[in-house]
């Protein structure tokens, strides 16, 4: 008797069908929208897409945003949600807690960044 492999791969189609699917939608939320967050369409190309907010017309999407986001097409439909924000505060304190010294020895990552700032010599080791 003859024996068939079990796993025939080459016998598998190529390309899966595609399924039409529903406009793909994202949640920006932008300092033009003080109250809730806006659903917008997403454009492949990035371009900016007006948004309606309590305040009048906002744009929600930039180019350049979304190339930080991410370039590649099979992430598309996915939801941002480490993206890049403005999370600079110049209060003092606020420094101190994100980038000082004891924020640093708390974790494996900021007692890497101390390392290598003491191999490099550097005079200031944090904030």
């Amino acid at each position: 008797m003859f024996r068939r492999p079990l796993t025939l791969l080459h016998r598998l189609p190529q390309r899966l069908p595609r399924i039409a699917t529903p406009p793909l939608t994202r949640t920006i939320i932008t300092k033009t929208t003080p109250l809730r967050p806006s659903t917008i369409s997403f454009t492949p190309a990035g371009l900016a897409t007006p948004v309606p907010t309590s305040t009048g017309v906002g744009l929600a999407v930039t180019a350049p945003l979304m190339l930080k986001i991410s370039s590649n097409p099979g992430l598309v439909g996915l939801q941002v949600r480490c993206g890049p924000r403005d999370t600079y505060n110049p209060s003092h304190r606020v420094r101190k807690r994100r980038l000082g010294f004891l924020a640093r020895k708390r974790t494996p990552g900021g007692r890497g960044v101390l390392r290598r700032r003491r191999l490099k010599g550097r005079k200031s080791l944090t904030h």
